[in-house]
């Protein structure tokens, strides 16, 4: 196979496969609330169940809980953008790292530093996207608790 398709083929299935968990799996939401009948917080996160906020009423709540819904929402759309991006470098690197640029050395090293580089300024961007709404999401929903 050629590089053009061995790339694009890995980029399908690796794209693929991340939409199906984050889409079958998580239902395109890492981060998500509800409000349960006894009017408690019920909290979501990743794969884990249900987590219900004992002692918690949140019945007049509704202007704190709107503005956590909307930074979980954030999060979650930069989560999905971060699934998008990823299977790009997927590809790349299995390319890069095939036999069919064992014969040019320099040019696959050069493609595989400028790779790492924009692997690692992604990968920054998600750390600092993450803990900035995971600040901002707490920081909510300790404003609908207290």
């Amino acid at each position: 196979m050629s590089k053009k398709r061995i790339w694009g083929f890995t980029f399908v299935i690796s794209l693929g496969f991340m939409l199906a968990i984050y889409g079958f799996g998580l239902d395109f939401q890492f981060l998500k609330y509800d409000v349960n009948e006894k009017n408690q917080l019920v909290m979501y996160d990743g794969f884990s169940g249900p987590h219900p906020i004992g002692g918690s009423d949140v019945s007049n709540e509704r202007e704190s809980l709107a503005v956590m819904g909307e930074y979980m929402s954030e999060f979650n759309n930069w989560l999905l953008f971060g699934i998008l991006i990823t299977p790009l470098f997927i590809a790349s690197y299995s390319v890069l790292l095939s036999e069919k640029w064992e014969g040019n050395k320099s040019k696959r090293k050069k493609f595989l530093f400028w790779t790492l580089g924009a692997n690692s300024v992604v990968i920054a961007c998600a750390v600092i996207v993450w803990v900035r709404y995971i600040n901002l999401v707490n920081d909510a929903f300790h404003d609908v608790l207290f």
